[in-house]
């Protein structure tokens, strides 16, 4: 069995897959919605989750007229309930 290696993304990489301009990803970015790896923009990597957090928060930004502050509370307590949703499938499966 494979184990496959995850893969990143550079900055005009995330860009062409979410179809937004830098400077949006920049304001994403300044807003704790995702957090890429490296300490530039040179140098930054995205993994494919954060490209799938930035296309939900453009939809609640493009489609609610949610401000990025916003739409970052938004995305961590969607987080935590989906955290605490694993949890309790775990827990109900260790009662079974």
């Amino acid at each position: 069995m494979e184990i496959s290696q995850p893969q990143y993304f550079s900055v005009e990489e995330i860009c062409c897959a979410t179809e937004l301009p830098s400077q949006t990803i920049i304001e994403i970015i300044d807003h704790g919605i995702i957090q890429p790896k490296g300490a530039s923009p040179d140098d930054w990597s995205f993994n494919i989750r954060m490209i799938t957090v930035t296309k939900k928060a453009c939809r609640l930004h493009n489609d609610l007229d949610i401000d990025w502050a916003g739409i970052a509370l938004a995305i961590s307590l969607l987080d935590e309930l989906e955290q605490l949703r694993q949890e309790n499938r775990e827990l109900h499966r260790r009662l079974q």
